[in-house]
């Protein structure tokens, strides 16, 4: 009896055993195959629809439910605030005890291509292990001119007005991506602010990207703003006196249809302005004192074309086209005064007149391939050429000299000479990547790549023979990494591996082979805290201006010339990133304070030193010492009632080795911090103002600060899907874009100072854009948002 009512009750125990069933799997975004967070998932069971369990899709659209069971029927109802209310049965699997329903796929909620009505908008951060991913809200679309002034009012992003170059936390080489594919500044300003979607600011780059690239912008566009006919133009002046001044315009066109959409898109500047460089040089009992003053006029220009062919979901084809062009000539009078035992011994002049022309044609194709709807799994395949077609810097100059005691006396007067530079610049590149998702939460990458460039300067001088340069590098890589989803984070790690055979003037070839490993993982403590931890080995490799052995003696006082022994130098990354968000009432700030480290190897550095066989000063690169620099951050991402407040600040010490007599080993305190605030005003008027302000930068043998640099304007928004921008650069500062840059060693101490010969400059824009086409569906919602987000409501 005993024996049976056991054997029944080892059946009861194994039957509920085996009853027993995890249900889980990932929310993705139909259009972008990118994961949905903060999806609400509920766990039916039919045919009464009973709510059996709820879940909240994770930063990598993962759900799971642990309450179901083998022997019962479950569909799945999702929501979210962005995407169609759907309904997924759940398939049975009786027989395991993990049923994983794979990526499920939820239709986003379309708009009108005509008219947009939306009653409120929010924006959000969304953190993950190598990127914050910022929504970009309707407010900041209406008042931007165009893609790249969209990028200007994100967090720990700088773009100046003058040059646009884009930094990300003071890092310069960065890679511009357009929904994943490689593009460059120009693409951004044809894109139409409301194609932004969002911005993805990776700051810990995996192994797809080359081992050279700071940081990767990733702009996500809306793929429904594809169709139908839409342009916008812009104009920009920043008029001063008419010797100086600078315009700026471009404009864009788009169209597309069902599966295809073409664009094309222009742009130029035009600017004249006078700079003003007093230098101060002690070495010993000899001192120099110049004055010098450079006018600089020229432009540039860029026409882009292309299409995007969407075939159906699991294909998608690009093609790109672009033309570049630089063209610039300066003037330039050099006043040099040299002191021997505080007698002025010598004074001298040199005259310069320079003219330098740079453009070229680009041209990438890329194509991706999805083997299912549901997943990520599949490829991608990107070539990109890009050549010069007329690359020239010439330079005649002249050196003067007066009677040290009669400065009005002309002794002597050299003939013009000239310096002249021909670069010939091609480049071949392309990469193939590979995308394995498996068991709902791990996800397989690996990819190849190559790079050939070839580099060719025929240098002239009608002073001395010179030496020209031949330069071709093939650059082999890969990597493979491999990553797991939590319920509450993630985890990546991976490697990449790149082989670089240079060769230099035929004189013997150089192999470097460097293994490059990164490592990221994210935790997700609840809905308003977060922590993150990266590491990534990084590669700065020489330019070719550094690499090039001309020897330039434009300068009568300072010779230079590059360095073709330099190699790479490393930089091993470390990031801690904790991310915090502050709801009260009206207020919403998110916070990420944050802790870095990276040490530096072989830096690359120009070292100013005397030659003695020359009897002058010379400046060479040289791959001088070890290095580091620590600190910490802190970025905010903020509404305050009506006011936007965005800011990033970094604090760091920054330490160089000693490097032989050259450089003593140095400690220096640097800061930086660049802010953002935007705020409405009546009569759709709105305040802005942007702030930037940089402490002292150590590089090697110098120090650099930099004035701040600040905005304040006023932007009139129209009915006709035009703005009106009016802004005052600097309006209190007594010299514009003043720059000092200190160098002092055991032999020389040296100051130089820079700056723009204005003290005022207002800008105004103008900026008008258009959308026509057909809707596809119209939705008018609010968002006002119940429960966790990481977002918060724009009131504009």
């Amino acid at each position: 009896m005993i024996k049976k009512f056991l054997f029944v009750l080892l059946c009861f125990v194994a039957v509920n055993v085996n009853a027993r069933q995890v249900i889980t799997g990932s929310l993705t975004d139909k259009e972008t195959t990118k994961p949905v967070e903060g999806a609400n998932v509920e766990l039916l069971q039919l045919p009464d629809s009973t709510i059996v369990e709820m879940s909240k899709t994770n930063s990598e659209g993962l759900f799971v439910f642990y309450k179901a069971d083998t022997i019962k029927t479950y569909c799945l109802r999702v929501k979210h605030i962005s995407y169609k209310a759907m309904l997924f049965p759940v398939v049975s699997k009786k027989k395991s005890m993990i049923n994983n329903v794979g990526a499920l796929a939820l239709t986003p909620s379309m708009y009108s291509f005509k008219e947009v009505v939306v009653n409120g908008t929010r924006v959000k951060v969304t953190e993950l292990g190598d990127r914050t991913i910022y929504g970009i809200p309707d407010g900041i679309k209406k008042t931007s001119t165009d893609g790249l002034d969209v990028l200007r009012k994100v967090p720990s992003v700088q773009v100046d007005y003058f040059n646009e170059n884009i930094t990300v936390n003071g890092k310069s080489n960065i890679k511009i991506e357009v929904d994943g594919i490689t593009r460059d500044k120009e693409y951004l300003k044809k894109l139409h602010p409301s194609q932004v979607d969002k911005m993805e600011v990776i700051t810990s780059p995996s192994g797809k990207y080359d081992a050279d690239v700071d940081a990767v912008i990733n702009i996500v566009t809306n793929p429904a703003m594809r169709f139908g006919l839409k342009g916008m133009v812009n104009i920009m002046a920043l008029p001063v006196n008419s010797h100086t001044y600078m315009g700026r315009a471009n404009g864009s066109l788009d169209y597309g249809v069902e599966k295809i959409s073409y664009y094309i898109a222009a742009n130029g500047m035009a600017q004249d302005f006078n700079f003003i460089t007093d230098m101060n040089r002690t070495s010993g009992v000899t001192n120099l004192q110049r004055n010098s003053s450079q006018t600089t006029k020229g432009g540039n220009g860029n026409v882009n074309l292309g299409l995007i062919y969407d075939p159906n979901e699991l294909n998608n084809l690009n093609l790109n086209v672009s033309y570049n062009n630089n063209a610039s000539n300066g003037n330039s009078e050099a006043w040099n005064y040299n002191h021997l035992n505080g007698v002025m011994n010598s004074i001298s002049k040199t005259i310069s007149n320079s003219n330098n022309n740079n453009d070229g044609f680009s041209s990438s194709v890329f194509y991706k391939h999805k083997f299912d709807k549901k997943t990520q799994h599949g490829y991608e395949v990107e070539l990109n050429y890009n050549t010069s077609l007329n690359n020239t810097s010439t330079t005649d100059f002249q050196n003067v000299n007066y009677n040290p005691n009669d400065p009005s006396l002309e002794t002597s007067r050299s003939p013009w000479q000239k310096e002249y530079n021909n670069i010939h610049r091609q480049t071949v590149s392309g990469q193939s990547n590979y995308t394995l998702p498996f068991d709902s939460v791990y996800s397989f990458n690996m990819g190849i790549s190559g790079n050939f460039n070839k580099y060719s300067v025929d240098n002239t001088s009608s002073v001395a023979p010179v030496q020209n340069l031949d330069y071709t590098d093939f650059r082999s890589g890969g990597y493979a990494e491999l990553s797991r989803t939590f319920k509450k984070g993630s985890i990546k790690i991976g490697s990449r591996f790149e082989n670089s055979h240079v060769e230099i003037n035929s004189s013997g070839s150089s192999n470097y082979f460097s293994p490059l490993p990164y490592a990221n993982g994210y935790y997700k403590i609840n809905g308003d805290n977060s922590i993150k931890l990266s590491y990534s080995r990084r590669v700065i490799r020489p330019g070719v201006g550094q690499l090039n052995p001309f020897v330039s003696v434009v300068d009568s006082q300072t010779i230079s010339r590059g360095n073709p022994n330099l190699k790479p130098a490393y930089r091993d990354n470390f990031q801690l990133t904790y991310n915090v968000k502050v709801s009260v009432k009206k207020v919403t700030v998110n916070f990420s304070p944050q802790l870095f480290y990276e040490y530096k190897t072989g830096l690359i550095q120009s070292i100013l030193s005397y030659n003695q066989d020359r009897k002058i000063y010379e400046s060479v690169p040289e791959n001088i010492s070890d290095g580091y620099e620590a600190g910490g951050g802190l970025s905010v991402n903020s509404q305050i009632a009506m006011v936007m407040f965005n800011s990033n600040f970094r604090y760091s010490f920054n330490h160089v080795d000693k490097y032989g007599t050259q450089i003593e080993a140095t400690n220096q305190r640097n800061w930086n911090w660049n802010s953002f605030v935007m705020c409405p005003l009546p009569k759709n008027l709105k305040f802005i103002s942007i702030f930037n302000i940089n402490g002292p930068v150590l590089n090697g043998q110098t120090e650099s600060k930099m004035s701040p640099f600040y905005i304040v304007g006023i932007i009139k928004q129209f009915k006709n899907n035009s703005t009106l921008n009016f802004m005052a650069f600097n309006p209190f500062a007594k010299r514009f874009f003043d720059n000092t840059v200190t160098l002092r060693n055991n032999t020389i101490n040296q100051r130089t100072e820079s700056y723009m010969n204005m003290k005022n400059a207002f800008v105004v824009m103008y900026s008008y854009n258009f959308k026509v086409g057909k809707s596809v569906e119209k939705q008018k919602h609010n968002v006002e948002q119940q429960g966790e987000d990481n977002g918060f409501k724009l009131p504009f």
